[in-house]
């Protein structure tokens, strides 16, 4: 028992060194299919994100990135939750930064008064000088990611019900 208390604590305390929300305007259905399909990264990021490789489907997994500037980036996909609409990856160990020893991203959506709350954190272990350039990335990079997700759903029309005429 005192071990999982210790466990739930340390849940409860992990502090975040980016955060990004976004509200789009869509259901919380609606974004976390986009977001749950890994490949749809490229689709929303509008350029940002030039090629998205998958490699295997049972989690862990890795999905690979390349920037639209050519550089590479490989991500261990942990989880893909969908039940409570939720995903966390992180940085393998060969694309960490120099000076980074780790960097763990989690994906969080949640229904607020009939769209979706897309919440983007990640968590960064190493240097502070290079944790620095990292935090400035990753806030650019979400900032890319949420402005992709805003626009992909603004002009999205509500399903409406079709009334039957007898």
């Amino acid at each position: 028992p005192k071990h999982a208390r210790a466990q739930m604590g340390a849940a409860q305390t992990v502090e975040w060194d980016v955060t990004k929300v976004a509200v789009v305007k869509a259901s919380q259905d609606g974004a976390w299919s986009m977001l749950s399909n890994l490949r749809e990264i490229k689709f929303y990021t509008k350029g940002y994100i030039n090629d998205v490789e998958i490699k295997g489907s049972e989690l862990p997994f890795d999905r690979i990135i390349t920037f639209a500037d050519g550089t590479k980036r490989t991500e261990q996909i942990d989880q893909v939750d969908q039940q409570y609409k939720f995903m966390a990856y992180r940085f393998k160990e060969n694309t960490l930064p120099a000076g980074i020893t780790g960097v763990h991203i989690a994906v969080f959506t949640k229904d607020v008064a009939g769209k979706a709350e897309v919440k983007w954190m990640a968590r960064i272990e190493g240097k502070s000088d290079a944790k620095k350039a990292l935090v400035a990335q990753l806030t650019t990079e979400f900032d890319k990611y949420a402005d992709g997700m805003t626009n992909l759903f603004k002009n999205a029309v509500p399903a409406m019900p079709m009334n039957k005429k007898d």
